[in-house]
């Protein structure tokens, strides 16, 4: 597997993850479940510094778009 690959890779299963973690949060908004957790902590690690440089506006989080933008425009250039 090429460097590029592995890339393309990574940045898909990320795609899934962050795609699976909102569908959780919608489910499960009080983190109940044992997998909603799971994938925030998986996720937590990544939107941290974005939180950092771009705080939550008005009460919406938007750094879960920005990462998922940011892993689809990865992939699509892959």
């Amino acid at each position: 597997m090429t460097f590029t690959g592995l890339i393309y890779l990574v940045s898909r299963v990320l795609l899934f993850v962050f795609f699976a973690r909102f569908i959780a949060q919608l489910i499960d908004s009080r983190g109940a479940y044992r997998i909603t957790r799971m994938l925030v902590d998986l996720t937590e690690p990544i939107l941290a510094p974005i939180r950092r440089i771009i705080p939550p506006m008005g009460g919406v989080d938007f750094s879960p778009t920005i990462v998922f933008i940011i892993l689809f425009l990865i992939t699509r250039a892959l």
